[in-house]
Protein backbone atom coordinates (compact mmCIF):
# COMPACT_ATOMS: atom_id res chain seq x y z
CA UNK A 1 0.00 0.00 0.00
CA UNK A 2 1.47 3.46 -1.11
CA UNK A 3 1.83 5.96 1.65
CA UNK A 4 3.92 8.36 0.48
CA UNK A 5 2.62 11.61 -0.61
CA UNK A 6 3.14 12.50 -4.49
CA UNK A 7 5.19 15.04 -4.96
CA UNK A 8 3.65 17.22 -7.93
CA UNK A 9 5.60 17.96 -10.86
CA UNK A 10 8.45 15.53 -9.82
CA UNK A 11 8.68 12.41 -12.55
CA UNK A 12 10.61 9.92 -13.56
CA UNK A 13 11.60 9.20 -17.26
CA UNK A 14 12.96 5.71 -18.38
CA UNK A 15 14.16 5.29 -22.03
CA UNK A 16 13.79 1.36 -22.69
CA UNK A 17 16.80 -0.21 -23.96
CA UNK A 18 16.98 -2.94 -27.05
CA UNK A 19 18.03 -6.17 -24.29
CA UNK A 20 19.16 -9.57 -24.84
CA UNK A 21 15.77 -10.35 -22.84
CA UNK A 22 12.91 -8.00 -23.47
CA UNK A 23 11.01 -9.49 -20.52
CA UNK A 24 13.60 -8.89 -17.64
CA UNK A 25 14.18 -5.53 -19.05
CA UNK A 26 10.25 -4.64 -18.55
CA UNK A 27 10.26 -6.20 -15.31
CA UNK A 28 12.97 -3.73 -14.45
CA UNK A 29 10.99 -0.57 -16.18
CA UNK A 30 7.91 -1.71 -13.88
CA UNK A 31 10.36 -2.38 -10.75
CA UNK A 32 11.45 0.94 -11.21
CA UNK A 33 8.36 2.93 -11.57
CA UNK A 34 6.74 1.38 -8.61
CA UNK A 35 9.85 2.61 -7.06
CA UNK A 36 9.56 5.54 -8.01
CA UNK A 37 5.86 5.80 -6.54
CA UNK A 38 7.37 5.07 -3.37
CA UNK A 39 9.42 7.58 -3.32
CA UNK A 40 6.50 10.58 -4.30
CA UNK A 41 7.14 10.65 -7.38
CA UNK A 42 3.90 11.71 -9.34
CA UNK A 43 4.31 10.67 -12.78
CA UNK A 44 6.09 7.85 -14.53
CA UNK A 45 6.59 8.88 -18.51
CA UNK A 46 8.21 6.20 -20.86
CA UNK A 47 9.72 6.11 -23.92
CA UNK A 48 8.17 4.34 -27.22
CA UNK A 49 10.41 3.68 -30.16
CA UNK A 50 10.87 1.59 -32.96
CA UNK A 51 12.71 0.05 -35.19
CA UNK A 52 15.67 2.23 -32.85
CA UNK A 53 17.73 1.75 -30.10
CA UNK A 54 14.77 2.02 -27.67
CA UNK A 55 13.46 -1.03 -27.01
CA UNK A 56 9.86 -0.08 -26.15
CA UNK A 57 6.80 -0.31 -29.14
CA UNK A 58 3.92 -0.08 -27.11
CA UNK A 59 4.27 2.51 -24.10
CA UNK A 60 0.39 1.91 -23.59
CA UNK A 61 0.72 -1.36 -23.09
CA UNK A 62 3.45 -1.64 -20.16
CA UNK A 63 1.79 1.31 -18.89
CA UNK A 64 -1.45 -0.90 -18.57
CA UNK A 65 0.52 -3.43 -16.68
CA UNK A 66 1.56 -0.23 -14.32
CA UNK A 67 -2.01 0.54 -13.71
CA UNK A 68 -2.59 -2.56 -11.82
CA UNK A 69 0.79 -2.02 -9.52
CA UNK A 70 0.27 1.29 -8.72
CA UNK A 71 -2.03 3.23 -6.61
CA UNK A 72 -1.66 6.98 -7.34
CA UNK A 73 1.04 7.38 -9.85
CA UNK A 74 0.33 8.64 -12.72
CA UNK A 75 1.48 7.46 -16.08
CA UNK A 76 2.61 9.07 -18.80
CA UNK A 77 3.80 8.33 -22.79
CA UNK A 78 6.82 10.13 -23.65
CA UNK A 79 5.96 10.00 -26.45
CA UNK A 80 3.48 8.30 -28.94
CA UNK A 81 4.80 9.11 -32.84
CA UNK A 82 1.59 9.37 -33.96
CA UNK A 83 2.26 8.50 -38.21
CA UNK A 84 2.38 4.61 -36.87
CA UNK A 85 -1.26 4.57 -35.19
CA UNK A 86 -4.46 4.30 -36.53
CA UNK A 87 -6.02 7.30 -34.43
CA UNK A 88 -8.93 5.96 -33.70
CA UNK A 89 -7.78 3.23 -32.76
CA UNK A 90 -5.10 4.89 -30.57
CA UNK A 91 -7.89 6.89 -28.89
CA UNK A 92 -9.41 3.58 -27.48
CA UNK A 93 -6.26 1.50 -26.10
CA UNK A 94 -5.63 4.90 -24.43
CA UNK A 95 -9.12 4.79 -22.66
CA UNK A 96 -9.04 1.51 -21.90
CA UNK A 97 -5.62 2.47 -19.80
CA UNK A 98 -6.79 5.38 -18.79
CA UNK A 99 -9.92 3.52 -17.33
CA UNK A 100 -8.14 0.62 -15.76
CA UNK A 101 -5.43 3.42 -14.16
CA UNK A 102 -9.07 4.95 -12.61
CA UNK A 103 -7.96 8.60 -15.07
CA UNK A 104 -4.02 8.54 -14.15
CA UNK A 105 -3.19 8.38 -17.99
CA UNK A 106 -0.96 11.31 -19.39
CA UNK A 107 -1.28 11.04 -23.46
CA UNK A 108 2.13 12.10 -24.66
CA UNK A 109 2.63 12.46 -28.59
CA UNK A 110 4.83 13.35 -31.04
CA UNK A 111 6.25 13.16 -34.59
CA UNK A 112 9.17 10.68 -34.04
CA UNK A 113 12.49 11.87 -33.81
CA UNK A 114 13.93 13.48 -36.69
CA UNK A 115 17.58 13.89 -38.26
CA UNK A 116 17.30 10.16 -39.05
CA UNK A 117 16.58 8.74 -36.31
CA UNK A 118 12.98 7.41 -37.06
CA UNK A 119 13.55 6.65 -41.03
CA UNK A 120 14.14 3.06 -40.23
CA UNK A 121 10.11 2.96 -38.80
CA UNK A 122 8.65 5.35 -40.99
CA UNK A 123 10.02 2.96 -43.84
CA UNK A 124 9.11 -0.20 -41.75
CA UNK A 125 5.31 1.45 -41.98
CA UNK A 126 5.67 2.36 -45.57
CA UNK A 127 5.66 6.10 -44.40
CA UNK A 128 7.85 9.12 -46.35
CA UNK A 129 9.79 10.69 -43.66
CA UNK A 130 10.08 13.67 -45.60
CA UNK A 131 6.20 14.12 -45.12
CA UNK A 132 6.38 13.98 -40.70
CA UNK A 133 4.79 17.79 -39.90
CA UNK A 134 2.14 17.09 -42.42
CA UNK A 135 1.52 12.90 -41.30
CA UNK A 136 2.01 14.39 -37.43
CA UNK A 137 -0.71 17.36 -38.25
CA UNK A 138 -3.65 15.03 -39.69
CA UNK A 139 -3.26 12.11 -37.06
CA UNK A 140 -3.34 14.57 -34.74
CA UNK A 141 -6.39 16.23 -35.32
CA UNK A 142 -7.84 13.08 -36.10
CA UNK A 143 -6.78 11.78 -32.85
CA UNK A 144 -8.86 14.77 -31.35
CA UNK A 145 -12.09 13.87 -32.58
CA UNK A 146 -11.83 10.28 -32.04
CA UNK A 147 -12.87 10.73 -28.26
CA UNK A 148 -16.06 11.94 -29.68
CA UNK A 149 -16.88 9.94 -32.66
CA UNK A 150 -20.64 7.95 -32.45
CA UNK A 151 -22.12 5.95 -35.28
CA UNK A 152 -25.82 5.33 -35.76
CA UNK A 153 -26.66 1.80 -37.04
CA UNK A 154 -29.95 0.78 -37.57
CA UNK A 155 -31.41 3.55 -35.49
CA UNK A 156 -29.24 2.90 -32.61
CA UNK A 157 -26.35 5.36 -31.68
CA UNK A 158 -23.06 3.62 -30.50
CA UNK A 159 -20.52 5.89 -28.98
CA UNK A 160 -17.03 5.94 -28.12
CA UNK A 161 -15.84 3.41 -25.62
CA UNK A 162 -14.71 3.23 -22.87
CA UNK A 163 -15.58 6.82 -21.57
CA UNK A 164 -12.03 8.96 -22.18
CA UNK A 165 -12.82 10.78 -18.73
CA UNK A 166 -10.73 13.83 -18.15
CA UNK A 167 -7.76 12.27 -20.79
CA UNK A 168 -8.33 14.27 -23.84
CA UNK A 169 -7.42 17.54 -21.50
CA UNK A 170 -4.25 15.43 -20.79
CA UNK A 171 -2.85 15.70 -24.17
CA UNK A 172 1.06 16.86 -24.10
CA UNK A 173 2.82 17.01 -27.26
CA UNK A 174 6.75 17.06 -27.39
CA UNK A 175 8.50 19.88 -29.85
CA UNK A 176 11.80 21.64 -30.66
CA UNK A 177 10.33 23.90 -33.04
CA UNK A 178 8.88 27.62 -32.18
CA UNK A 179 6.17 27.19 -34.52
CA UNK A 180 4.98 24.17 -33.03
CA UNK A 181 4.91 25.47 -29.50
CA UNK A 182 2.75 28.02 -30.47
CA UNK A 183 0.54 25.51 -32.12
CA UNK A 184 0.59 23.64 -28.94
CA UNK A 185 -0.25 26.63 -27.04
CA UNK A 186 -2.90 27.60 -29.07
CA UNK A 187 -4.86 23.60 -28.76
CA UNK A 188 -4.40 24.22 -25.39
CA UNK A 189 -2.51 21.26 -24.97
CA UNK A 190 0.60 20.75 -22.56
CA UNK A 191 4.10 20.87 -23.72
CA UNK A 192 6.72 18.47 -23.49
CA UNK A 193 10.30 19.64 -24.08
CA UNK A 194 13.65 17.44 -24.49
CA UNK A 195 16.37 16.37 -22.43
CA UNK A 196 19.15 18.45 -24.75
CA UNK A 197 18.85 21.00 -27.50
CA UNK A 198 20.93 21.78 -29.56
CA UNK A 199 21.82 25.76 -30.83
CA UNK A 200 23.01 27.31 -27.88
CA UNK A 201 22.29 26.41 -24.12
CA UNK A 202 19.44 23.94 -23.33
CA UNK A 203 17.92 26.06 -20.75
CA UNK A 204 17.80 29.42 -23.00
CA UNK A 205 16.93 27.66 -26.58
CA UNK A 206 13.86 25.90 -24.62
CA UNK A 207 12.96 29.23 -22.88
CA UNK A 208 12.17 30.47 -26.78
CA UNK A 209 9.97 27.88 -26.66
CA UNK A 210 8.09 27.92 -23.55
CA UNK A 211 7.29 31.53 -24.18
CA UNK A 212 6.37 30.78 -27.96
CA UNK A 213 3.69 28.10 -25.99
CA UNK A 214 2.83 30.70 -23.50
CA UNK A 215 1.38 33.68 -25.81
CA UNK A 216 -0.38 31.66 -27.32
CA UNK A 217 -1.92 30.06 -24.63
CA UNK A 218 -5.70 30.41 -23.89
CA UNK A 219 -6.47 32.88 -20.74
CA UNK A 220 -8.69 29.91 -19.58
CA UNK A 221 -6.04 26.81 -19.28
CA UNK A 222 -3.29 26.60 -17.22
CA UNK A 223 0.25 26.50 -18.44
CA UNK A 224 1.34 22.51 -18.26
CA UNK A 225 5.10 22.56 -19.64
CA UNK A 226 7.01 19.72 -18.71
CA UNK A 227 10.73 19.88 -19.22
CA UNK A 228 13.10 16.51 -19.12
CA UNK A 229 16.39 17.02 -17.39
CA UNK A 230 19.07 14.37 -17.27
CA UNK A 231 21.53 14.53 -13.86
CA UNK A 232 24.10 12.60 -12.41
CA UNK A 233 24.06 12.74 -8.78
CA UNK A 234 27.40 11.62 -6.80
CA UNK A 235 29.81 12.75 -3.98
CA UNK A 236 31.37 14.95 -6.57
CA UNK A 237 32.00 15.83 -10.18
CA UNK A 238 34.61 13.88 -10.46
CA UNK A 239 32.86 10.86 -8.75
CA UNK A 240 30.07 11.20 -11.26
CA UNK A 241 32.43 11.40 -14.16
CA UNK A 242 33.77 8.12 -12.28
CA UNK A 243 30.41 6.65 -12.69
CA UNK A 244 29.42 7.30 -16.07
CA UNK A 245 32.91 6.20 -17.61
CA UNK A 246 32.31 2.71 -15.98
CA UNK A 247 28.79 2.60 -17.26
CA UNK A 248 30.25 2.92 -21.00
CA UNK A 249 33.16 0.59 -20.27
CA UNK A 250 30.33 -2.12 -19.70
CA UNK A 251 27.89 -0.84 -22.10
CA UNK A 252 29.51 1.29 -25.41
CA UNK A 253 26.39 1.37 -26.83
CA UNK A 254 24.30 2.95 -24.30
CA UNK A 255 25.34 6.25 -26.67
CA UNK A 256 24.60 5.46 -29.70
CA UNK A 257 23.72 9.38 -30.05
CA UNK A 258 27.73 10.77 -29.71
CA UNK A 259 30.52 11.03 -31.48
CA UNK A 260 32.58 8.84 -31.81
CA UNK A 261 35.97 9.61 -29.95
CA UNK A 262 34.47 11.92 -27.41
CA UNK A 263 35.17 11.49 -23.95
CA UNK A 264 32.51 10.65 -21.04
CA UNK A 265 33.10 14.49 -19.69
CA UNK A 266 32.81 15.09 -22.65
CA UNK A 267 29.82 13.81 -23.68
CA UNK A 268 28.28 14.84 -20.15
CA UNK A 269 28.94 18.83 -20.95
CA UNK A 270 28.20 18.24 -24.82
CA UNK A 271 24.71 16.63 -23.38
CA UNK A 272 23.78 19.08 -20.75
CA UNK A 273 23.72 15.94 -18.49
CA UNK A 274 24.05 17.77 -15.01
CA UNK A 275 26.25 15.58 -12.69
CA UNK A 276 28.23 16.01 -9.71
CA UNK A 277 26.76 16.48 -5.78
CA UNK A 278 23.11 16.82 -5.77
CA UNK A 279 24.01 20.86 -4.34
CA UNK A 280 25.36 21.26 -7.76
CA UNK A 281 23.05 19.73 -9.95
CA UNK A 282 20.35 21.36 -7.93
CA UNK A 283 21.80 25.01 -7.97
CA UNK A 284 22.13 23.95 -11.91
CA UNK A 285 18.58 23.60 -12.44
CA UNK A 286 17.55 26.70 -10.46
CA UNK A 287 19.82 28.56 -12.72
CA UNK A 288 17.82 26.89 -16.26
CA UNK A 289 15.40 28.85 -17.96
CA UNK A 290 13.35 26.74 -18.90
CA UNK A 291 13.25 24.61 -15.88
CA UNK A 292 12.24 27.63 -13.73
CA UNK A 293 9.02 28.17 -15.87
CA UNK A 294 8.46 24.50 -15.86
CA UNK A 295 5.63 23.19 -14.17
CA UNK A 296 6.76 19.80 -14.51
CA UNK A 297 9.91 18.21 -14.33
CA UNK A 298 10.89 14.78 -16.15
CA UNK A 299 14.06 13.59 -14.34
CA UNK A 300 16.22 10.57 -16.03
CA UNK A 301 19.75 8.68 -14.94
CA UNK A 302 22.55 7.92 -17.60
CA UNK A 303 22.78 4.91 -16.31
CA UNK A 304 21.72 1.39 -17.01
CA UNK A 305 18.36 1.33 -15.37
CA UNK A 306 18.76 -1.68 -12.97
CA UNK A 307 22.31 -0.58 -11.42
CA UNK A 308 22.48 0.14 -7.80
CA UNK A 309 23.47 3.53 -7.97
CA UNK A 310 20.81 4.50 -10.65
CA UNK A 311 18.24 3.18 -7.93
CA UNK A 312 19.76 5.21 -5.24
CA UNK A 313 19.84 8.41 -7.26
CA UNK A 314 16.27 8.15 -7.55
CA UNK A 315 15.95 8.88 -3.57
CA UNK A 316 18.38 11.73 -3.97
CA UNK A 317 16.65 13.08 -6.82
CA UNK A 318 13.24 13.21 -4.53
CA UNK A 319 14.63 13.81 -1.82
CA UNK A 320 17.39 16.43 -2.14
CA UNK A 321 17.26 17.95 -5.74
CA UNK A 322 13.28 17.88 -6.49
CA UNK A 323 13.05 20.00 -3.13
CA UNK A 324 15.27 22.73 -4.27
CA UNK A 325 12.71 23.38 -7.28
CA UNK A 326 9.92 24.41 -5.17
CA UNK A 327 11.44 28.11 -5.08
CA UNK A 328 11.38 28.27 -8.40
CA UNK A 329 8.45 26.06 -9.27
CA UNK A 330 5.20 27.90 -11.11
CA UNK A 331 1.67 27.76 -9.51
CA UNK A 332 0.54 24.74 -10.99
CA UNK A 333 -3.01 23.44 -10.42
CA UNK A 334 -2.64 19.76 -9.11
CA UNK A 335 -3.97 17.23 -12.27
CA UNK A 336 -7.40 16.66 -11.12
CA UNK A 337 -8.21 20.37 -10.80
CA UNK A 338 -6.96 21.41 -14.23
CA UNK A 339 -9.63 22.86 -16.40
CA UNK A 340 -11.74 20.87 -18.57
CA UNK A 341 -12.62 23.14 -20.96
CA UNK A 342 -12.63 21.32 -24.43
CA UNK A 343 -9.93 21.49 -26.83
CA UNK A 344 -10.10 23.05 -29.98
CA UNK A 345 -10.33 20.24 -33.00
CA UNK A 346 -7.07 20.83 -35.66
Amino acid sequence: MTTTTALPGLALFEVPPVTDNAGAGYAVLLDNAVRAESLGYETYWVAEGRFSNIGLPSALTLLAVLSERTDRLRLGTAVIPLAFDHPQRLAETAAVVNTLSGDRLELGVGKGNGGGFSAAAYDAFGLDENRREELYAEALARLRGAFGVQRVVEGKTFGFYPPAENLPQRLWQATSKVDTARSIGRAGDALQLHRFASGGPTGTVQKTLVDAYSSELPSDRSPRIGVSRSVLPAESKADAVRLFTEHLERDPGATPWITRGSSPSEILRDFYILHGSPEEIAAELVEDAAVSESTDYLFSVPLALDDKHYRESLAVIAGEIYPTLSTVRPNALPRNLLSTSPIPVG
